[in-house]
């Protein structure tokens, strides 16, 4: 290194043969890249390149200067750059799956006492000689995996109400029900406990059959995988067999409840190879007693078979079902997939985020402060509220990135 007539510290390179080169490719400033006029001049380059790779950034500052440890220092800028932060960073994710919740593992009791619902559509009938619109309701039983579809006239509550009270006159009434937020499903919701408050005289009734009916966080169909799955395999089955036709409602109907008894035909387990072995399990077999009507459930040695059926047989083989379901089915639960940072940071209350809408350009998500934490019985944060200038969200983790946390800041948050 030598300085120069003006005072400036330059690197003494092995290229001064070089013809048709600048004086600053040929001798770069030497600077040190904790100094502020480094710090400067890389955030410059930085910002004029559009937020770049740092390789391309690297390329161009070595043109003219040549700055100690720049490769972690751009980093560093990268890290701090606002633009860089809400354009790159990412929803950080628990690192195990969390436990399943006790609904999906209520064993000997009930189809549907435990339901989850969502709607599918909309699909054309023809009335007439005009076209109208139908959707379809499908009631998924959280523990066996049956499933169960009506045809509803519109997204309205009202529909919604019709559509669960055929449901529970034909499967009985559910204790928990679980859905998403879509303001059919919260109307229905509203409209029976306003019944269930007006009605005195079925209070009684009423705490006895009472339905809780939990929602979960908006923008996180991964919490409701129990039926998205099922909406969107029906969905796709139906499209193609009513892409170019509408048919008669009945016609349509009749299809729904095609659609779900082969659904429930489904195996639960790994079909046995072995034609010696018993058939896998499926829905069916709590809902009629055999996977899909074509043959008996089987002959058992226990005395209470024998004889003339009753309702002590098919109690008994109720519970052989469900033998079965916790022998066969069960353990494939157990596996966890871990996934994301083990040691990320959970996000925490005063923590200033972005939400993510993946509808909407990254600049125009919603920002705010989380207001409070919902950690699950693993103690892993997986739904936040947060406080944003149209009011308080409510919205999963893997819908939200963290770009201040509240530890690194001791003075109050700007308002967002």
């Amino acid at each position: 290194m030598e300085i120069d007539e003006n005072g400036v510290l330059r690197l003494k390179g092995r290229i001064k043969a070089a013809k048709d080169v600048s004086f600053t490719l040929n001798r770069p400033a030497v600077l040190s890249g904790d100094s502020s006029i480094a710090k400067l001049i890389m955030k410059h380059y930085h910002e004029r390149f559009n937020h770049g790779n740092h390789n391309t950034v690297m390329n161009e500052i070595r043109q003219k200067y040549y700055i100690t440890s720049l490769r972690s220092k751009l980093r560093k800028i990268a890290h701090e750059c606002q633009w860089c932060r809400i354009n790159r960073s990412l929803p950080k994710m628990p690192s195990a799956e969390g436990d399943l919740p006790p609904e999906r593992l209520r064993h000997h009791q009930p189809p549907f006492t435990c339901t989850g619902v969502d709607y599918f559509g909309p699909m054309s009938v023809t009335i007439g000689r005009r076209h109208e619109k139908r959707y379809g309701a499908l009631f998924t039983c959280l523990t066996t995996r049956a499933v169960h579809i009506e045809l509803a006239e519109s997204l309205s509550s009202d529909s919604m109400i019709l559509a669960l009270r055929r449901f529970i006159a034909r499967r009985g009434t559910p204790r928990v029900m679980y859905s998403d937020n879509g303001t059919n499903f919260v109307g229905a919701n509203k409209e029976l406990m306003n019944i269930q408050e007006v009605h005195e005289k079925m209070k009684k009734e009423a705490d006895v059959r009472t339905i809780t009916w939990k929602f979960i966080p908006p923008g996180a169909p991964n919490m409701g995988g129990a039926w998205e799955r099922l909406v969107r395999s029906i969905k796709t089955a139906l499209a193609a067999t009513l892409r170019e036709r509408s048919p008669r409602e009945e016609v349509l109907h009749t299809l729904l409840l095609e659609a779900e008894h082969i659904v429930n035909s489904r195996p639960l387990t790994e079909v046995d190879v072995e034609p010696a072995e018993a058939e896998s399990l499926t829905p069916n077999h709590f809902l009629i007693g055999r996977s899909c009507g074509a043959a008996a459930a089987g002959h058992f040695d226990d005395n209470v078979l024998l004889g003339p059926a009753n309702w002590r047989t098919c109690q008994r083989l109720a519970d052989h079902f469900w033998q079965r379901w916790l022998r066969e089915y069960l353990p494939t639960l157990v596996p966890r997939r871990s996934r994301g940072d083990p040691i990320c940071r959970a996000p925490a209350e005063g923590d200033i985020v972005l939400i993510v809408d993946s509808s909407s350009p990254r600049y125009s998500w919603p920002r705010g402060r989380i207001k409070k934490t919902y950690p699950g019985p693993d103690n892993q944060v997986r739904v936040v509220d947060v406080e944003t200038t149209g009011g308080v969200l409510r919205r999963p983790t893997s819908k939200i990135v963290v770009l201040v946390s509240a530890e690194a800041t001791a003075v109050p948050c700007p308002e967002v």
